[in-house]
């Protein structure tokens, strides 16, 4: 769950730093990616327990609001030219 949380921030970056509006993207629908992995073993720790359904409901909330931001952002460099 780390590696995919870290993963999240690290593709934006990567995106950005590459200098066109393609690798941006690429690189923001890897992030997208890994926010729902992160999200699949968010569902798999309440199933087996390792959370209780309270932190899972805040965590869960926090990573589709971060999906829908990197969506947004996304839907944005397409809007624009560049």
């Amino acid at each position: 769950m780390r590696r995919c949380a870290i993963s999240i921030p690290s593709n934006i970056a990567e995106g950005h730093d590459r200098g066109s509006k393609k690798q941006n993207c690429y690189f923001l629908h890897v992030a997208k990616a890994s926010s729902a992995e992160l999200r699949s073993q968010l569902f798999l720790a309440r199933d087996l327990n390792y959370i209780e359904s309270e932190k899972f409901a805040e965590l869960e909330k926090s990573v589709s609001e971060i999906d829908n931001m990197i969506g947004g952002f996304i839907k944005y460099l397409n809007s624009i030219n560049r």
